[in-house]
């Protein structure tokens, strides 16, 4: 028998179930993190092109900047351009992508409090198998008619084994938790400076535009 195998023996059933609280938890660490990274290069790569496009001066490349996001910031920048393509004002067309910006922040977010819920669990399983060990410890020498220190020592020895557990598997998912908090805390904040610049950007290209073609129809007037 292996060390493992030993200790979900020694641990009874709520072994299992602090291994599946430990498994659940990672399986979303990886699945947030990954989330997290995929979302972070796009807004970094959309918010260059954004500038560079801005700097020329050009709608255009600045509207197919914003409308190539991929479906994370899909819905963000369409309402940014929707506004900005109807005349909105700048302070406008940012309000409205705040607000599809937070519905993004709601989706981020997801998981992140079920990762802090698994981590206050873990210990209070391993304290209910401690319990469910001693007595079951306890009963066993009542049925047995036998006693003493060792005994007893043993019992709760193996009791023991689900705290320990416990307590393990907490620590490691807190920390996990603050990993995945920083992750969000700094996804949360690319995203909001991308809505700053774009409706900054669309704005202003949208109004250098129209400036030049009035210009251009009067120079043809005239």
């Amino acid at each position: 028998m292996t060390w493992l195998e030993e200790l979900f023996a020694n641990g009874g059933p709520t072994m299992i179930a602090i291994a599946c609280v430990a498994v659940a938890g990672l399986i979303i660490f990886i699945e947030r993190t990954l989330a997290f990274r995929s979302l972070m290069p796009d807004v970094r790569d959309i918010m260059q092109r954004v500038r560079e496009a801005s700097s020329k001066g050009d709608a255009a490349d600045v509207l197919a900047s914003c409308a190539g996001a991929q479906h994370w910031l899909a819905q963000v920048l369409s309402r940014g351009i929707h506004l900005a393509m109807h005349d909105a004002t700048e302070a406008d067309v940012f309000n409205g992508m705040a607000r599809e910006a937070r519905r993004l922040t709601l989706k981020l977010r997801r998981g992140v409090g079920l990762l802090a819920t698994l981590g206050t669990m873990a210990p209070f399983l391993g304290l209910l198998g401690t319990v469910l060990g001693i007595m079951r410890a306890l009963k066993s020498m009542g049925a047995s008619g036998e006693g003493g220190y060792g005994v007893v020592a043993t019992g709760v020895a193996e009791a023991l084994v689900t705290t320990a557990a416990g307590i393990v598997v907490a620590v490691v998912i807190v920390l996990l938790h603050q990993a995945l908090k920083s992750m969000l805390g700094q996804a949360v904040l690319e995203v909001q400076l991308l809505v700053e610049e774009a409706a900054e950007h669309l704005t202003r290209t949208r109004d250098g535009a129209k400036a030049r073609r009035d210009r251009e129809e009067a120079a043809d007037g005239g």
